[in-house]
């Protein structure tokens, strides 16, 4: 499942690596009592670290420095 995430044709060179605090989210929200489909819980986590690095690529061009 998680390698499907990470998968070189999703455009897994354009993401963040896990963070402790987003490795704690994931554990947590698939261990609730009722949790999401894990599907959905993959797929925020694929999007939220693609944001990140997006912002962290913006962050670095306006200072007119290289990432």
């Amino acid at each position: 499942m998680a390698g499907s995430v990470n998968s070189p044709r999703n455009g897994s060179s354009q993401l963040i690596h896990y963070s402790l605090a987003e490795i704690r989210r994931l554990i947590t929200r698939l261990t609730d009592r009722q949790p999401p489909p894990v599907d959905h819980i993959l797929h925020w986590s694929h999007w939220r670290r693609r944001r990140q690095h997006q912002a962290r690529i913006s962050h670095y061009k306006r200072r007119g420095h290289s990432p």
